[in-house]
């Protein structure tokens, strides 16, 4: 498993707040092979819900998916997307409108299946909030 460059820890440094969560996969810096990649560790017991991705540019990868969720192969937020559906400048809302609980070092993983990508920037955003 990778984890992204611009990936974030979250939790305890907000204490009682909701905090808005962006985190870029770019596959010039953190590459597109076929894996699971961390986006988010929860720092304490958090809740995480994803907002959606904005594409910033289109991933490529025949017949690539993109997973979105808690732990290795998770898909509560996106499951097995193909990546067909994440075109240039556009929004994609989550699959789901419900938080998940992460506890202590737990991860939200971006998992890439099928084939590799060879391109593509996307930018996962979450809501978090201290559980």
């Amino acid at each position: 498993m990778a984890t992204l460059k611009g990936a974030k820890t979250v939790g305890a440094p907000f204490a009682n707040a909701k905090e808005i969560i962006r985190v870029m996969y770019d596959f010039t810096v953190d590459g597109g092979e076929i894996e699971d990649n961390t986006v988010l560790t929860a720092d304490g017991i958090i809740l995480v819900k994803c907002v959606g991705v904005y594409v910033h540019v289109a991933p490529v990868g025949a017949t690539a998916t993109l997973e979105l969720g808690k732990g290795t192969t998770g898909a509560e937020f996106i499951s097995a997307e193909a990546i067909a559906t994440f075109t240039l400048a556009s929004f994609y809302a989550s699959e789901s409108a419900n938080y998940l609980k992460l506890a202590n070092a737990e991860v939200i993983n971006f998992g890439i299946a099928t084939a590799a990508f060879t391109a593509g920037k996307l930018e996962f955003i979450f809501e978090v909030l201290q559980a």
